[in-house]
């Protein structure tokens, strides 16, 4: 038997935690002396102090330690770290969000007084026959994932030729109306009940812009085409808006090489 202090040097746990897990109902003096008061440990006790300080670093509560120590089996204890795996996942995935955010305010600040000198022509769309894949999709980060889908159904359309269209009038943090399309010259009989083959509306007018190097280049590109729209009080912008990327991740692996063109519809 020992002493709460030479019990404390042995485990390397100091006197209070010992106090505070005997208060707790987690870790109990195996003996208790009537006339000193002194706490007595035995070495049996280690192996769940032990479980305590593992379900602790885990991030457990003291009333979860209790109860998954009151009834230590190793199907229950599996059962509960698999639910704290989730959570920790979870949390994860919400930190990388919160991760990615705050890297893109930083670019976005250091971006603020950059000018793209963006030239603005207003053209029109014609209507085009296509394949295409639509969908709500979680955020605009998701895009590529409706690419691949679409690809992986299409792989034997020889084209280079594609656009993305964004129906929502406004901006969206999430579920997003996008379509991504493939221009095609023939007609195409499609196999996958999710793929359309259809014709695309002609768009009379619409302001037409260039962005070169990366995709955060849009927002700069975006401020500058507010800036062109208060000059010309004459247009409005109404309904959809199309992204062609002429060159992007497919075609090269240095950003600073992407060309994408924005289309705007206006009236």
């Amino acid at each position: 038997m020992f002493k709460i202090g030479e019990f404390s040097k042995l485990t390397q746990v100091s006197i209070r935690m010992l106090r505070y897990y005997d208060e707790n109902g987690l870790l109990i003096p195996e003996f208790i002396d009537k006339i000193t008061g002194y706490r007595m440990y035995s070495s049996n006790q280690m192996e769940q102090l032990n479980r305590i300080l593992f379900l602790k670093n885990l991030g457990f509560q003291v009333k979860e330690i209790k109860k998954m120590i009151s009834s230590w089996d190793e199907a229950s204890i599996k059962k509960e770290l698999e639910i704290q795996k989730k959570e920790i996942e979870l949390n994860i995935e919400t930190e990388n969000e919160k991760l990615r955010r705050i890297c893109g305010y930083i670019e976005d600040l250091e971006r603020q007084n950059m000018e793209l000198n963006t030239q603005i022509l207003i053209k029109s769309i014609p209507s085009y026959q296509v394949v295409s894949l639509r969908k709500i999709m979680p955020d605009y980060y998701s895009e590529g994932l409706l690419w691949k889908e679409l690809c992986e159904c299409t792989s034997g359309i020889a084209s280079n030729e594609c656009f993305s269209i964004y129906y929502d009038t406004d901006y969206r943090e999430k579920d997003v109306d996008i379509e991504v399309c493939i221009i095609i010259n023939e007609k195409y009989q499609v196999l996958n009940d999710k793929i359309v083959a259809r014709q695309t509306k002609q768009v009379k007018k619409a302001a037409c812009f260039m962005i070169y190097g990366p995709y955060e280049n849009i927002s700069i590109a975006y401020k500058e085409f507010a800036q062109w729209m208060e000059h010309h009080p004459e247009y409005k912008m109404a309904g959809e808006n199309r992204q062609i990327c002429h060159i992007g991740a497919c075609n090269t692996n240095n950003p600073q090489e992407y060309v994408t063109e924005l289309q705007i519809s206006l009236e």
